[in-house]
């Protein structure tokens, strides 16, 4: 319970300290400069090794380099994974519907007019077999036809005898277009023989089913009078189902038609069916932003049943990318970043360029290589201590003279401050500084000494460290000394030259340790 506390007071300290620098930064509009290549240049020009990030008045935020050694590493749990490249599998999960295949319904009616006189098939959900009566049909028409039909059939059996070639061709053709109308009623064949055979014309036909199916709506009713087109029943057939599922806009580019899907029904616990993406809409939900995406499902057990809710499942296999760890990544809105390890416990923000989110892992098309290391856990402190460490590199304290200006004891001085090596690591390195006049000609014999602060990570904890080291002079206003660097991180140097006990000029940089 004390820890969290200290921790919860430790991230409201570094928020506050964060707010403080960043608003001296956009009041002072100034920048110190930064030791690199040995020469003393503008923190603006050095922009290029800081990420920055646009703040909500459209100012850039600025993120700098983090170094923490490996006991606080362990303290604030820092992790490390490497940027991999993998197949860019995805696994996307939605909800649909099952619906009836559309190209599976039929409605069946008459072409004629009549009254059904009995009725077979009396109730929705009923299954029926193709050539399965549903009803019978009395319709006077229908029997005008069929004599019509039978009276041809009885003038051409008698012009058979006849010598008058057209009187046996024009009986032909008029019992051929009774039979058309006939079968254009959709009158059964066999019902046509059955006329032919037994020379009488029944008072009712049956009328068969042309599908095989369920009824899924019923209009028929014994007794009724029918009108020609007039929906009688609604048929699907049920061997095959189709599930409609919305996809997020996101998410489109994972889903095109042919791929596998696998959905789960809680009517069937533990159990799944297997099938594709057939269609996808070429619209979408304004409302929901989501696109229906069509899946085919076989179904000859029936076991699909159209109105159920219905799991589904893709999964997507793309081409290779680089991928790095979810939590690795910091989005800001404006910009994403990770902070890659450099080693000895130095980590530097990267900006990258994001592609599908792939669960636990993200796509990167652009910002790191594959095999370095990003930070995975604790990114949110090493985000911070970034942004604190930014700020004050550029934070000026000179306010009442530029560096390496003139003073109130006399001219200014060009001051140039280097080190071997360059970037200084840990522990002890050369420092030298070369100080001239105005005129151009060197300064000798001055007082040079170059101190070195780190101000305090609360976040960290780790208090402020300051160091002073004395230059010797050794020819030509060149001074150089053994300075001692106690940390790698990025300080603030301030070199000074004196003279007599007065100040004759100082120069302020930052420095970034290894």
């Amino acid at each position: 319970m004390k820890r969290t506390l200290l921790a919860s007071a430790a991230i409201v300290a570094v928020l506050l300290v964060a707010a403080v620098v960043i608003y001296a930064i956009r009041a002072r509009g100034g920048g110190m400069p930064l030791v690199h290549g040995g020469e003393a240049v503008p923190a603006a020009a050095e922009a290029a090794p800081e990420t920055t990030m646009a703040t909500s008045s459209g100012q850039a935020m600025p993120r700098g380099d983090v170094v923490i050694d490996a006991r606080r590493q362990q303290l604030i749990g820092v992790s490390t994974a490497p940027v991999t490249r993998a197949p860019m599998e995805q696994t996307l999960r939605t909800v649909g519907v099952i619906r009836y295949d559309e190209r599976k319904l039929a409605d069946v009616n008459l072409r004629l007019e009549g009254w059904i006189r009995d009725l077979y098939v009396d109730y929705t959900g009923q299954p029926i077999q193709q050539g399965q009566p549903l009803f019978t049909i009395y319709s006077p028409e229908l029997l005008t036809t069929q004599q019509e039909y039978l009276l041809a059939l009885k003038t051409r059996d008698q012009m058979q005898s006849s010598v008058i070639p057209d009187a046996r061709e024009r009986a032909d053709q008029l019992m051929a277009s009774a039979r058309q109308r006939l079968t254009l009623w959709n009158l059964p064949e066999d019902e046509i023989r059955a006329l032919d055979e037994t020379r009488s014309a029944p008072e009712v036909v049956v009328f068969r089913s042309p599908v095989t199916g369920f009824v899924i709506e019923k209009q028929a009713l014994q007794g009724m009078h029918v009108a020609p087109g007039q929906t009688l029943y609604k048929v699907a057939n049920l061997s095959t189902v189709w599930i409609e599922a919305d996809v997020y806009e996101r998410e489109m580019a994972t889903v095109r038609v042919g791929q596998r899907a696998t959905v789960t029904l809680e009517a069937y616990p533990g159990e799944s069916f297997d099938g594709r993406a057939i269609y996808i809409y070429p619209f979408m939900e304004e409302a929901t932003r989501t696109v229906k995406v069509r899946f085919q499902f076989g179904n000859a057990r029936g076991r699909l049943k159209p109105g159920m809710y219905a799991n589904v499942e893709l999964h997507g296999t793309g081409v290779m990318g680089l991928t790095v760890p979810a939590n690795a990544l910091i989005d800001t809105g404006a910009e994403q970043i990770v902070f890659v390890a450099q080693g000895d416990g130095y980590y530097t923000p990267r900006r990258v360029r994001v592609g599908r989110n792939l669960g636990d892992r993200i796509e990167i098309l652009d910002g790191v290589k594959e095999g370095e290391q990003v930070a995975t856990s604790a990114t949110f402190f090493l985000d911070s201590e970034s942004q604190l460490r930014a700020g004050l590199d550029n934070y000026d304290v000179s306010k009442s003279a530029p560096a390496g200006g003139p003073t109130a004891a006399g001219p200014a001085l060009d001051i140039t401050f280097r080190t071997n090596p360059d970037p200084p690591k840990t522990g002890d390195s050369e420092f030298e500084v070369v100080v001239k006049g105005a005129d151009g000609q060197p300064v000798a014999d001055a007082d040079v000494a170059v101190q070195m602060f780190m101000p305090a990570m609360p976040t960290m904890s780790m208090p402020a460290m300051r160091n002073e080291t004395k230059l010797l002079h050794v020819g030509g206003g060149v001074y150089r000394g053994m300075g001692q660097v106690l940390m790698a991180g990025h300080w603030d140097v301030t070199v000074v030259v004196s003279k007599a006990g007065q100040q004759l000029g100082q120069k302020q940089l930052a420095l970034a340790a290894r």
